[in-house]
């Protein structure tokens, strides 16, 4: 291509465009774009019009990767270039009929149509003047076997879904592994796509792609909630189908992953079990033999609405004769979760099988590492881990602790037999500050001796009680800490009444603010019941 003619189509210089019109279908770039892909390409409007005028065979030429100068103009977004483009293939279908079809439904190397390209980069003018052109194009899959009502749907583009749907007569919806725009849908947690989808086909809610999941599969397996909900307001029997692996149903999945009490995926459990017609399967079993209750209790996610469901089975033996409680005994989690969760099963009569008893003792007998085949024995390296974090806590409180206490308030302002002593030794909130400075740095430095001590323990039980009082008088000394640094504070600032009581108010305010985190913690699962350990005074 002359150079003069590649910067014309790139600056927009319609002069020269127009000077060169004879070369036009001749000039091509190392990748055989022509003039029109390079106008398409630099979004020059002006350009493009030009060689339409003159040359509109060019809308027909490839590049090297196949794509015609539409594939560019759609994948840009430039809607101008497209609507003279589309107004070409008007013409061209007047002259030969079916022309102007065949450069609307042209694919690239990828298969990609202009509308593929439209549609994945969420262009919206663009798809819709490509579809009201052409509304009987069925929109083929690509080489990736995404269909364009697909994409819209798998990128969450719920104005996109509801244009294709109204506008096509018949558009193709299939997608990667034999999903469904539905599963995309599902996977994108676009409820807008879901509503479309299901008013337009309601037979979707119950495809399935090549691993036998349905959207409800996909929706559980994330965690959306309201999706779940949605799906089964379409069709309550979604939550009897199996997955063609595991024989899975979307309860099993969701326990699996643990989808019960945490943000994201909060109640999603909870919604599935309250589900009348899901009730039966509370106790189904997948591939393995395991319930839902076998695979929570692998999931580091307190399963208590499904525990304390009346129809669930704590004693289901799957495929390995392991009960629930079995399963949490031998799996490797954390040991907090694994205790607060046998604590909750145990409560709901769930009990060890025993069944494997005698392949478990000779297991033990023979085992070169008695503490890796029994599991009560066993510290897992995440326990560790979060004792250390907690260590560092304690050695910090105690750090400040000592240091307030050390060279707080002490001066010779009084005359030089005064030196070095508590200048307000008779006030009374600097006596409550040295005693809640002193329960600080008591209390700080009694949880690094339990650390100390524990960390030559592998006893899962008397770590857990070692741990529990560690955490407590943690929590404890920093509370006591801020009360020093508020009786403190007023001890200083006692003859500036007003600005002491701001400064007191101020300080009390970490007490609510405390609890409620805590709390939360506790509530949402961040924080279970043994891990933050009342339970040593049991």
């Amino acid at each position: 291509m002359d150079l003069s003619l590649y910067w014309a189509a790139t600056e927009g210089k319609v002069d020269i465009i127009l000077q060169e019109r004879t070369k036009l279908e001749h000039q091509l770039t190392p990748n055989k774009n022509t003039v029109l892909h390079i106008a398409a390409m630099f979004g020059n409007t002006e350009c493009a019009n030009e060689v339409l005028r003159h040359s509109p065979s060019l809308l027909c030429r490839v590049n090297i990767q196949g794509d015609t100068p539409l594939h560019i103009a759609a994948r840009k977004g430039c809607s101008d270039i497209v609507q003279a483009m589309v107004k070409c293939t008007t013409r061209l279908e007047q002259k030969r009929v079916g022309a102007g079809k065949e450069v609307l439904r042209m694919p690239n190397k990828e298969n990609d149509t202009p509308l593929h390209e439209a549609v994945r980069n969420g262009h919206f003018d663009v798809v819709k003047l490509l579809v009201e052109e052409d509304p009987d194009f069925l929109c083929p899959a690509n080489n990736a076997e995404e269909t364009p009502l697909y994409l819209a749907s798998e990128k969450g583009y719920d104005e996109l879904v509801s244009l294709i749907l109204e506008t096509c007569t018949a558009p193709a919806y299939s997608g990667p592994y034999g999903r469904t725009a539905l599963h995309g849908g599902a996977i994108s947690n676009s409820k807008g796509s879901m509503a479309s989808l299901l008013g337009w086909k309601p037979s979707l809610v119950k495809e399935t792609d090549l691993h036998g999941w349905t959207s409800l599969h996909f929706t559980a397996r994330f965690g959306f909630a309201s999706i779940v909900c949605q799906l089964l307001e379409a069709d309550k029997s979604l939550g009897y189908i199996a997955d063609n692996d595991d024989k899975n149903t979307a309860l099993h999945i969701a326990a699996g992953h643990g989808h019960i009490d945490h943000d994201r995926g909060k109640a999603v459990t909870y919604i599935l079990i309250k589900c009348a017609i899901v009730i039966s399967l509370i106790n189904q079993k997948d591939i393995d033999g395991n319930t839902p209750l076998h695979l929570l209790a692998t999931s580091e996610c307190p399963p208590q609405e499904l525990i304390s469901h009346s129809g669930a089975d704590t004693n289901a033996f799957n495929k390995e004769n392991l009960t629930p409680v079995d399963v949490i005994e031998d799996s490797e989690i954390c040991m907090f979760y694994a205790s607060d969760m046998e604590r909750q099963l145990k409560r709901a009569n769930g009990m060890r099988g025993w069944r494997n008893v005698i392949h478990k003792d000779k297991e033990m007998i023979t085992s070169k590492k008695k503490k890796h085949a029994d599991r009560k024995n066993t510290v897992p390296y995440d326990i560790k881990k979060e004792a250390d974090t907690r260590l560092l806590v304690a050695a910090l409180i105690a750090t400040i602790a000592f240091t307030a206490g050390w060279y707080g308030f002490y001066g010779g302002n009084d005359g030089q037999n005064q030196a070095g002593k508590a200048i307000l030794k008779k006030a009374v909130a600097f006596k409550a500050f040295i005693i809640s400075d002193t329960i600080a740095l008591l209390f700080s430095t009694v949880a690094i001796v339990i650390y100390f001590v524990a960390a030559d323990y592998d006893d899962r039980p008397k770590l857990t009680k070692f741990y529990g009082i560690a955490d407590v008088l943690i929590v404890l000394a920093i509370g006591a800490m801020m009360v020093a640094f508020i009786t403190g504070v007023y001890a200083v600032l006692a003859d500036s009444s007003a600005l002491a009581v701001a400064a007191c108010v101020l300080g009390c305010s970490a007490f609510p603010i405390y609890y409620v985190i805590l709390n939360t913690c506790l509530s949402d699962g961040r924080l279970t019941a043994s891990e933050f350990n009342l339970n040593f005074l049991e």
